[in-house]
């Protein structure tokens, strides 16, 4: 089935425009367009709808593509132009794609085409969806109707001055605050002074006890200014300096608290109306079951029972079935005993109403001693006994997916442990996350997406059954007990049937909606032997499937950022950078036109004294979340330049690249620790490339186009690193003082047997040279890759077929003897 396309074509030639209609249809669109020639036309075209796409003839007499692109940015429509010219140079081509253009294609080769609209249409939908995100946010009541018990945790960490050191991305579904406003400020001022001494004393307690838990609720006020009520659970430990640290798992509890507060409400009334003798007194015979007197029967009963009939009647008749049996047996061993009773218990109005009743009495006989009596004093306690289930329910179950909550899985597991039947037998915890759930959320609106959750939801109960759990711990996180399952094979077996319930498009108010899930899966007693343990490493196994892009991943302590061995490794990490532990390798980096080394990029080693060699992926990642990243980096920084020196002054005058993290952008005095690290060394600024990835620079362009923007005018080059695995695009980055961009390794050794990531690569490099910027493919492994990034244009190449991260030693051997290496008394220009 073709794709439909809203074209619009600026071209003066009918017989070039059927050319490229011909060409979109070949490429599986079904267009419908327009030609204009003029300025006039163009502007009566735009105001009779939207279009998805413009095209325009850069040669035209009076009225060409430049002239249109102007006019629709002065109409402020984003609309992406694409040139299809047969004359236009090179410098046109730049001059126009600077000018707003998107991208521009020969007339006498049309190859480009079809991939330069589906790059510019999906950052057209990607851009559609960023603004609707943004007018999400702002939409209040939408947000707090996905405000539920249980909808989702955050963590956030902080000093004993109530310094925030970190917060979580969930922070921003509780609390309405964007992950990373909070971080650096004092979480004091957001809780209200009469709660704070509660929150303090909770903090403090952690800290002189840090192997407990503590319980605090505690109110934090919205980003609206409305006060919204925490349930928080934290502890305390000390960091490696000594300072106390602590850590807050939060959830929002502010339904339960009303709840909570109608509860009182309730029994407020019930105590007037028991003062007021709102009360009921009944006499009947224990023996038939018959009522003998009653007083206010008809409020118990209902009005339309009269006196009549309901005298003499069997009271039990009234009873509810489901509480009879229990009702009666009370009243037995009451009259057995001669000891008073109470219970609670339903009765049946006649308007079919059940209603709750708590009930006291005491058992006589006559004096005959023959017939059995009880008088009971009795009190409806209806909304009491409502309140009380729903707080119950709200507190073992989710009010969205009507699932059991993360309270209930926790009960379920620990009873699974205490039972004699399962006691040391194995069993499977799963944890699944939804792939790209906040994307759909901000795009079709929090409504639409508590749709979807109930939906999963209902798809997973429809295939995991008793004795398995399903469980909605918050968010778009689910849980899955099977406590049945022992081996991996079966284990397997059930993913496969979660996956397969998810296959199918969920249809969500007429919208087909794909749904992919990473699952996390880990197995007692062998990961863990108590909730908190196993839902952890399930965490971890579900977070490395979803960088890993796996559907499902079982739990290893090589991916676990939070063992044990990690966390005692980022208590060693800052000895390590003092105590000279750490070491440099270079990696050549060789220009296409010259196949000679043009610079190498500078990675960090750990050689820990006892542990021996510890790979980059165990410790970088953590010291990113730790902030030990800034001092790893400046040391990095500083060493490298170090080197750098010792070659210049060997005669080799080399380029050298650092790598900056998310972190190392948020710095205040980033530009100027870098400028002070190299006049100290004495490296000129054009010999230092510093490399940024998409992710930390789209963390907050603004903040990012300073920094950036500061350092290119000091001479320092900038490349992007990791270049489309983000979300930015070539017209954003167009923006940014960049002179670089490296093509993420996954795109180029996929570009071999992969057509999707071939055209990737040929696409960005074309594009990227049209703004000026040189091109780096890193991952270059064969010679295969080699050839067909030479033919493609690539400027630089990086990867093992070139040579392996080298110690300085090993490099400078390697420059003196590889083809690559420098010729004789020459060093890179």
């Amino acid at each position: 089935m073709k794709k439909p396309l809203r074209v619009l074509i600026v071209e003066d030639s009918a017989e070039d425009a059927e050319l490229l209609i011909a060409e979109l249809r070949r490429g599986g669109y079904e267009p419908a367009c327009e030609r204009v020639c003029t300025a006039d036309g163009l502007n009566a075209a735009l105001d009779r709808q939207a279009w998805d796409i413009a095209f325009g003839d850069y040669s035209m007499p009076h009225f060409n593509g430049v002239a249109a692109l102007k006019l629709l940015k002065e109409r402020g429509i984003d609309l992406p132009f694409i040139f299809v010219s047969g004359t236009i140079a090179e410098k046109r081509a730049v001059e126009a794609m600077k000018s707003g253009a998107k991208d521009y294609v020969m007339k006498g080769n049309m190859k480009r085409l079809l991939p330069a609209i589906d790059r510019e249409l999906r950052e057209v939908a990607l851009r559609r969806d960023h603004a609707q995100a943004e007018k999400t946010l702002h939409q209040k009541e939408e947000y707090f109707q996905s405000l539920i018990e249980n909808s989702s945790d955050l963590i956030t960490v902080i000093d004993m001055k109530g310094l925030i050191l970190y917060d979580s991305p969930s922070i921003e579904r509780i609390l309405g605050y964007r992950q990373g406003e909070l971080a650096g400020k004092n979480l004091f001022q957001y809780v209200p002074p009469d709660d704070l001494s509660l929150l303090m004393a909770g903090i403090t307690q952690g800290a002189q006890a840090p192997e407990k838990t503590v319980l605090i609720e505690f109110r934090f006020r919205h980003r609206d200014g409305s006060w919204r009520v925490l349930e928080s659970m934290g502890r305390a430990h000390l960091d490696p300096s000594g300072a106390a640290i602590g850590i807050i798992n939060a959830r929002d509890i502010t339904e339960r608290r009303e709840a909570g507060l109608a509860l009182k409400e309730s029994e407020e009334r019930l105590r007037m109306a028991i003062n007021a003798a709102r009360m009921y007194t009944w006499d009947w015979d224990v023996r038939t079951g018959r009522l003998i007197r009653s007083g206010h029967h008809q409020e118990m009963y209902g009005p339309e029972w009269p006196v009549s009939e309901t005298r003499y009647a069997s009271f039990l008749e009234r009873v509810h079935p489901e509480d009879r049996k229990k009702f009666q047996e009370v009243l037995d061993r009451s009259v057995q005993g001669n000891v008073p009773y109470r219970n609670d218990f339903r009765i049946v109005r006649s308007d079919g109403e059940v209603r709750w009743l708590e009930t006291q009495g005491q058992a006589y006989r006559d004096g005959g001693g023959r017939v059995i009596r009880m008088i009971g004093v009795t009190q409806d306690i209806t909304e009491r006994r409502q309140a009380e289930e729903l707080i119950q329910h709200m507190a073992f179950y989710d009010t969205l997916t009507g699932l059991p909550n993360r309270n209930n899985l926790y009960d379920r597991i620990l009873n699974t442990l205490r039972t004699d039947a399962h006691r040391g037998k194995p069993f499977f915890l799963l944890l699944m996350d939804l792939d790209r759930f906040k994307e759909i959320n901000d795009t079709l609106g929090h409504h639409r997406g508590d749709i979807l959750l109930h939906e999963v939801g209902a798809r997973l109960k429809g295939v995991l059954f008793e004795p398995n759990l399903v469980a909605r711990l918050g968010g778009d996180e689910f849980a899955i007990l099977l406590p049945e399952i022992a081996t991996a094979e079966e284990v397997y077996r059930v993913v496969q049937q979660i996956q397969d319930a998810l296959a199918a498009p969920l249809i969500i108010e007429g919208l087909p909606i794909a749904v992919e899930a990473s699952i996390g899966i880990a197995l007692y007693p062998d990961h863990g032997e108590n909730p908190e343990s196993l839902l952890q490493r399930a965490d971890v196994a579900m977070y490395m499937a979803k960088q890993r892009g796996r559907s499902h991943l079982l739990y290893d302590a090589q991916y676990d950022p939070h063992s044990h061995r990690r966390l005692a490794l980022m208590g060693e990490l800052r000895n390590a950078i003092d105590q000279e532990q750490l070491r440099l390798h270079f990696q050549p980096k060789i220009d296409l036109k010259t196949q000679r080394v043009i610079g190498v990029e500078a990675l960090v080693r750990w050689q820990h004294p006892e542990q021996g060699f510890i790979p980059p992926d165990q410790f970088i990642g953590s010291a990113e979340k730790t902030g030990l990243i800034r001092p790893l980096t400046q040391w990095v920084l500083e060493a490298a330049l170090r080197q750098c020196r010792l070659w210049s002054r060997s005669g080799m005058e080399i380029g050298i690249s650092v790598n900056l993290s998310t972190r190392n952008l948020q710095e205040s005095r980033l530009v100027e620790r870098v400028l002070e690290a190299l006049q100290r060394n004495e490296v000129a600024p054009g010999r230092l490339m510093l490399e940024i990835t998409e992710s930390a620079i789209m963390a907050d362009p603004n903040l990012a186009r300073e920094v950036l923007t500061r350092l290119s005018e000091r001479g320092v080059g900038l490349s992007i690193d990791d270049f489309g695995t983000g979300y930015s695009s070539l017209a954003y980055l167009k923006r940014l003082p960049v002179d670089e961009i490296k093509i993420d390794k996954s795109f180029v050794l996929g570009m071999a047997t992969d057509e999707n990531d071939a055209v990737i690569v040929r696409s960005t490099i074309d594009l990227a040279h049209n703004l000026g910027l040189k091109v780096i493919a890193e991952g270059v492994e064969n010679e295969t890759l080699w050839e067909q990034l030479s033919r493609l244009g690539c400027d630089e190449l990086q990867g093992y077929y070139i040579s392996r991260p080298l110690p300085p030693e090993e490099l400078s051997f390697w420059l003196n003897r590889s083809p690559w290496g420098f010729k004789k008394g020459q060093s890179p220009a």
